[in-house]
């Protein structure tokens, strides 16, 4: 066989490959292009939504088959795009994407229901899981307006996808606008995906302004898994990390379901800051345990720090626990 002859058959072998691999990708192109040839006016898709999920006249639920209606999403206005029976409806994923001036001005987000009939308006049907998210990901990873960080919430509705990665490095680009990333990571910290945590961990080390370590702080107190927690109790207590962020995580871990009131009482003495200390008394203030009013009067009396005392007598002065009342009226007698 000549040399010529095995050329081609190898540029016509790497075609089948380059083919085999570039479907889905075309395919999301021709997504962008349909939607981008709208100027003025709307431009509705569907696909595939997780079996667990539900919508309704202005929310979105999850695992709504085991605990009913838990909203992920809402807002008091009902749907202007689609319409809904009495129930929960099940899937299709519907995304509405706004065109002003041929520029993307925002995307909302549904699943479930019917569309609303409408006239103007580009319909571009059912698209798979694959295309829908690809074209979605280059919205979050090139626009600059809101529209970037809308377009993170319906990847992580698609079915049978795993967003956390793709958005992860969404969260974790420099190069992307603030907006964009606390989206991405707010929606990272929603993923039902443990490796979720230590991606948000990553974040949180790797942040370059307050505004990145600020979600990162929250999405890890978000994680369905609690395993944010343990992270940010070792956060709390890193001398070497900025004392504003501490005092987050600190105000996040009062806020847990677990026992953080506990930690947060032997944290207490641990901590050498007063701005540290007056977060832990505040979170403390948030419990409603016995435990954690007792330990609220025994700073108010006995801690050698006056403004120590002071703060808890005033976060005790909040509390309708009626042994305060008699622990306060003796305190302004004695």
């Amino acid at each position: 066989m000549n040399k010529n002859r095995i050329a081609s058959l190898a540029a016509a072998g790497a075609l089948v490959v380059v083919a085999c691999i570039i479907p889905p990708r075309v395919e999301a192109q021709a997504i962008a292009r349909r939607v981008s040839s709208v100027r003025d006016g709307k431009v509705r898709m569907s696909f595939a939504a997780r079996p667990d999920i539900c919508g309704f006249d202005n929310g979105i639920s999850t695992n709504f088959r085991e605990t009913g209606n838990d909203r992920s999403n809402w807002s008091k206005e009902k749907s202007e795009d689609v319409e809904y029976g009495n129930r929960c409806s099940e899937g299709p994923v519907r995304v509405v994407a706004t065109f002003q001036n041929g520029a993307l001005s925002g995307l909302r987000t549904y699943v479930g229901g019917k569309w609303r009939a409408a006239s103007g308006v580009t319909d571009i049907g059912t698209v798979s899981t694959r295309d829908a998210t690809e074209y979605l990901l280059g919205l979050a990873r090139t626009q600059s307006g809101k529209a970037a960080g809308e377009a993170i919430f319906p990847i992580t509705l698609a079915d049978s996808i795993e967003p956390a990665q793709p958005i992860y490095s969404i969260a974790r680009d420099n190069s992307r606008p603030t907006e964009v990333r606390g989206q991405a990571i707010f929606w990272l910290s929603q993923v039902d995906d443990d490796r979720a945590v230590g991606m948000l961990n990553d974040i949180l080390k790797s942040a370059s302004s307050s505004e990145i370590e600020d979600k990162a702080i929250f999405g890890l107190s978000q994680h369905h898994s609690g395993k944010g927690m343990a992270i940010l109790r070792d956060y709390a207590e890193q001398e070497s990390a900025p004392e504003e962020a501490r005092g987050k995580a600190i105000f996040w871990l009062g806020q847990g379901k677990d026992d953080g009131g506990q930690y947060l009482r032997s944290l207490y003495p641990r901590v050498h800051s007063n701005e540290l200390k007056d977060k832990i008394i505040f979170s403390m203030s948030q419990q409603k345990d016995r435990a954690s009013v007792d330990w609220l009067m025994n700073v108010a009396k006995n801690d050698p720090d006056r403004d120590a005392r002071k703060k808890a007598m005033f976060w005790l002065g909040q509390s309708h626990d009626q042994r305060v009342s008699a622990f306060l009226s003796d305190m302004i007698n004695r």
